[in-house]
């Protein structure tokens, strides 16, 4: 992908404002050439502001100005500055897990949506990649087979504690955000878990089934007995009677994860360099979306079974399990902090975060600037 400059300074900033800077000469500045920008998601609703900013832009564009037009739907836009591009912006979907903030890292992509720990993940590696904004919060499960004989995590905590064989509980990824809260309330609990499959003298069996949409066929065919998974891969499998929920994951012991942080927009530290001005623009439209996804739940429904092709019965199961929020408040810290915690203790993190704090995490794994001109571009 071709990766174009955008100028910074005092030029760009009165740019964005609407007006043109005289230079030292006493001539007015050019205008920064358009940047061509790659945005890539993991095709899920926890995305779906994303989704919902590419299908209302027209009408948020009311507000700020900011428009986000369709050359080819859902795939090529251009954004606009009142009557100025800024940018040529292409969405694509890329792969969960440690996928999406591996694209970022090879440069494949300039955004990403995605889940909050492999961006953590990634940082912690070394890897060019901050996160940029929070997005989204919740909306992880646990379910099993219909005929498992738990209906709370109170009765499959005493299955598992009489079993006499590992149940097999799936995952997407390594690093999911799932995964991590469900295996810390395993240890709460005191029981046993290993992705080792040879290891009969555990409660459970880890198994790694590499994506999500992996999860109900794994479990429909009996390769598992359960899984820990994002919506709305449980809100299909329901629709499909294959399956029932458990418990939603943040209401597990200790407690310590209600509201996480699931998914983040994260960049790749060139894109926030040379493209400031088309990410902030794309923030700003994502903030709108966010308003609208948790004011109008029909809107947000139409939208997401448009892009992602699941049926309004999933997506009204589905998308009222999240929470839908860009708010890097004070609340929001203090979960991302708990995030690292849990993380470190099992062990999910090895070199520059291994054993940072959140204040240390935030200063090597984020960068929040460009949301907060976001946020002052639409006056909040």
């Amino acid at each position: 992908m071709r990766r174009m400059s955008v100028r910074v300074g005092l030029g760009a900033v009165a740019l964005c404002c609407g007006f043109m800077t005289p230079s030292l000469t006493g001539q007015a500045e050019a205008e920064p050439a358009p940047v061509s920008i790659k945005v890539g998601h993991v095709w899920h609703d926890h995305q779906l502001a994303m989704f919902v900013a590419a299908d209302n832009a027209e009408t948020f564009a009311k507000a700020t100005g900011l428009n986000l037009k369709a050359v080819k739907d859902q795939k090529f836009y251009t954004l606009y500055d009142g009557e100025r591009q800024v940018a040529d912006v292409e969405i694509v979907r890329v792969g969960g897990g440690s996928k999406m903030p591996t694209a970022l890292a090879q440069g494949i992509i300039d955004i990403g949506f995605g889940g909050v720990a492999p961006v953590l993940a990634a940082a912690d590696q070394g890897a060019p990649v901050k996160l940029i904004s929070p997005l989204h919060a919740r909306g992880d499960m646990l379910v099993v087979r219909p005929d498992f004989p738990a209906e709370s995590w109170q009765e499959f905590v005493g299955f598992l504690k009489r079993a006499d064989v590992p149940v097999r509980i799936g995952y997407k990824a390594p690093i999911a955000c799932a995964k991590l809260v469900f295996e810390e309330a395993l240890r709460h609990e005191g029981l046993s878990f290993t992705g080792d499959a040879s290891k009969a003298d555990v409660k459970v069996h880890m198994v790694n089934v590499k994506d999500g949409g992996k999860l109900n066929p794994s479990l429909a065919a009996g390769l598992i007995d359960g899984y820990v998974g994002n919506n709305p891969f449980p809100a299909v499998g329901l629709e499909q009677k294959i399956l029932k929920v458990v418990c939603d994951l943040e209401t597990l012991p200790p407690g310590t994860f209600r509201n996480h942080p699931c998914c983040c927009i994260a960049a790749h530290e060139a894109a926030l360099r040379d493209k400031a001005e088309a990410i902030t623009g794309l923030l700003v439209l994502c903030l709108q979306a966010t308003d609208l996804i948790n004011g109008d739940l029909d809107s947000a429904v139409q939208t997401a079974c448009r892009w992602i092709g699941m049926s309004e019965a999933v997506e009204r199961n589905s998308i009222p399990t999240s929470g839908y929020a860009m708010d890097a408040d004070d609340a929001w810290r203090q979960c991302m902090a708990t995030w690292l915690k849990a993380m470190q203790g099992l062990d999910a993190l090895s070199g520059k975060l291994k054993t940072a704090t959140e204040p240390e995490a935030a200063r090597l794994a984020y960068d929040l600037s460009l949301l907060e001109k976001a946020r002052k571009r639409l006056g909040k």
